[in-house]
């Protein structure tokens, strides 16, 4: 059985670096709601998600590339999964179902499947708290995700003919691929910044061998710059470059499952925001769910025993006299 390293502490580092973390996948969501029609393809989206942290980055993984040559390979595909993988199945499950699902599914769900494969394969012991937490995160979501749908339904014409199915299955899929990813990177015992390098990298090379062999197709060259630097700036820039290297941070310091519980708050941080940004309204069912991931992420991620057990031990000035 492989060493699973344990689970670290709780620290204020690690939540302060999962959190901007946080609000960069937020401003990736809320960018591609609010996107409109695009000429661009999934490929040409990937690359400008992955090609530049590799121009970035490919120095640093030829430097350590004896580094990862002592890793075990099923560590290394692990990471990779975070990749293309991860990318072309949120892409799928986008051409079936609203990218509000999206961010309800991948991130709300990712927790369950870190802490499930967390249990399964690397016997991690599950602790009541989080087992209490997950359960309050997975009934926010499932709030969340039945008020999106039920708003769809109302807002379509053609109501009985919204199939989701395909889409929610896909984003199912990339929520899994992204807990294997999130596990390989507490096991491998490599740095955030070698392992964002090989991420990256593999993801480029995949997608240029794909316009290589002719099984995708890119349409870059007849998109105008106003419409690709967004897409640069929130997914190359942020997602790839930023988000990648403070993800890692964040694993290494809370450890996957703690790191996963937090990553939860996703689709509720976006759920708010959304209101000031693109004019949104929160209703009372997105309320509620939004309240109860908080809750469950609280209870998850052990902050709140740990604030219990702090101030149990907190030391009292009694018996001072004047």
């Amino acid at each position: 059985m492989e060493q699973y390293r344990g689970e670290p502490e709780f620290s204020i580092k690690g939540v302060s670096i999962m959190l901007i973390t946080i609000l960069i996948w937020v401003a990736f969501l809320l960018s591609m709601r609010a996107e409109a029609q695009s000429e661009l393809t999934t490929t040409d989206l990937g690359l400008m998600r992955f090609a530049l942290p590799t121009l970035v980055f490919l120095p640093w993984l030829l430097r350590d590339f004896k580094t990862l040559l002592r890793v075990k390979l099923r560590y290394l595909v692990m990471i990779i999964c975070g990749g293309l993988p991860f990318f072309l199945l949120v892409s799928l499950g986008s051409q079936y179902a609203p990218v509000a699902h999206a961010g309800a599914l991948v991130p709300g769900t990712a927790p369950l499947f870190v802490t499930g494969l967390a249990v399964l394969i690397f016997r991690e012991p599950l602790p009541r708290y989080r087992g209490l937490g997950l359960s309050v995160i997975l009934g926010g979501v499932t709030i969340l995700l039945a008020a999106t749908l039920f708003a769809a339904e109302l807002n379509s014409q053609f109501s009985s003919e919204l199939n989701y199915g395909p889409g929610h299955l896909a984003f199912l899929g990339a929520s899994l691929v992204w807990a294997i990813y999130t596990l390989g990177l507490r096991v491998a015992g490599i740095d955030a910044l070698l392992a964002t390098a090989l991420l990256c990298c593999s993801a480029t090379l995949g997608l240029m061998l794909s316009l290589s062999l002719g099984i995708s197709e890119s349409n870059i060259a007849n998109v105008s710059w106003q419409e690709i630097w967004p897409h640069l700036l929130s997914q190359g820039l942020g997602a790839g470059i930023i988000g990648g290297i403070t993800y890692g941070i964040a694993i290494k310091t809370l450890g996957a499952e703690k790191t996963a519980a937090l990553g939860s708050l996703t689709p509720a941080l976006a759920a708010i925001i959304a209101v000031p940004v693109l004019g949104e309204q929160l209703s009372v069912t997105t309320i509620s769910g939004v309240a109860l991931i908080m809750t469950g992420v609280l209870l998850a991620s052990g902050a709140l025993r740990q604030t219990f057990r702090a101030t149990r031990t907190r030391p009292t000035l009694t018996g001072i006299k004047g």
